[in-house]
């Protein structure tokens, strides 16, 4: 665990949506790549990510036309990030830190190249002191 490193355990390669796509676009493109979050932007300029949650509970359900609302409307601006050079036991401090159960991953130059999640890092082959370090860190215990 202390030498796993984020790149070790990320999604590589996230697939983003356009802030202008409609929430119908972003629900397609996550059940399409089997997903429940989407950053929003660029690699290179992200606005923010977009939750299968966003859309459900934020949008559908206040009566919202998913034809029509763009992800702009609904998707969350506040990013929490992590380095794919981080180690294992540093991102899943930030999970607890920010409250969240996934993070973006950036490389050296700010471009988005994954993401993780606690169950990407507790589905991970490791051995059962790795994980009860990471849900340690998780956890704040």
């Amino acid at each position: 665990m202390n030498t796993v490193k984020v790149r070790d355990v990320m999604t590589a390669n996230p697939v983003l949506i356009d802030p202008d796509a409609t929430l119908k676009e972003a629900a397609e493109l996550m059940q399409f790549i089997d997903c429940g979050l989407l950053p929003v932007g660029t690699r290179n300029e992200l606005e923010g990510v977009i939750t299968d949650r966003d859309i459900v509970i934020r949008a559908i359900a206040r009566g919202e036309n998913p034809l029509e609302v763009r992800v702009r409307d609904y998707m969350s601006t506040r990013v929490c990030c992590c380095n794919e050079d981080d180690l294992l036991s540093d991102a899943a401090e930030k999970l607890r830190k920010f409250r969240v159960s996934r993070l973006l991953v950036k490389n050296r130059d700010g471009n988005v190249t994954g993401i993780l999640s606690l169950g990407l890092i507790l589905r991970r082959e490791a051995d059962p002191k790795e994980i009860a370090d990471v849900v340690k860190h998780a956890a704040g215990i």
